[in-house]
């Protein structure tokens, strides 16, 4: 997940959880709680190293995704966010089509708008009721907004986790260039429609739209898959 590597400070709606990080030992659980549900590919942990990232790689036939110290140390991440972000890198082994170009052999990595589309309907939804959950109180707004997005799904509580940890993440994403796009919304979409399938991030609304579908099975947004 490259954008992680330029994570800037949290805006204020998310003051409340902004102090949040997760400990070592809650790391080291959720590493195991992934390699449970998915044995065929090596979890990695490497706790002491800094970066604000984790990364889904191959080699042959052998699937690895490593997490870094530095995202569970990182002011923002919360359980849920965590385990969204590895279920993105999950969906880059597991995910759909379109596929990134591979140097060498058969392409393999889902392209990002494909992982985020899996990492909530096909992985969250399964992780979650095995993660604990932190308590989050926003803004009334928000409550209504996931309360009417969430209001059709059998589990209306995860939905509503899943949906603040991707609200969490396109919120980041942009602040990273804050200038560049409009601060990603639960009210409004990303309206633009894409004449070939993006490969790398659409927008942060983009994102939280992919996001939005995944947790609600409706179709890609068309803002990166036309």
């Amino acid at each position: 997940m490259r954008m992680l590597f330029l994570l800037l400070l949290v805006s204020s709606l998310f003051g409340q959880i902004a102090q949040a990080a997760i400990s070592e030992g809650e790391y080291t659980e959720l590493i195991a709680l992934f390699q449970k549900h998915y044995p065929d590919i090596q979890i990695q942990g490497s706790w002491d190293n800094d970066t604000v990232n984790a990364q889904a790689m191959r080699f042959d036939d052998s699937k690895l995704i490593v997490i870094y110290g530095g995202l569970a140390r990182e002011r923002t991440t919360t359980l849920d966010s965590f385990t969204l972000v590895v279920c993105h890198e999950v969906g880059h082994h597991l995910g759909d089509k379109p596929y990134f170009p591979s140097m060498a052999g058969v392409p393999w990595a889902s392209g990002e708008g494909a992982a985020d589309y899996y990492s909530i309907q096909s992985c969250f939804n399964k992780l979650a009721p095995a993660v604990g959950e932190q308590a989050v109180t926003l803004p009334a707004v928000y409550e209504n907004d996931l309360r009417q997005i969430c209001s059709g799904q059998s589990n209306t509580a995860i939905c509503r986790r899943s949906l603040i940890a991707g609200l969490i993440i396109a919120k980041l994403q942009w602040q990273v260039l804050p200038n560049e796009s409009n601060e990603p919304s639960l009210q409004r979409k990303d309206d633009s429609i894409v004449k070939s399938t993006l490969l790398d991030y659409g927008s942060p609304q983009c994102r939280l739209d992919t996001f939005i579908a995944s947790a609600t099975s409706t179709s890609r947004p068309r803002c990166w898959s036309p």
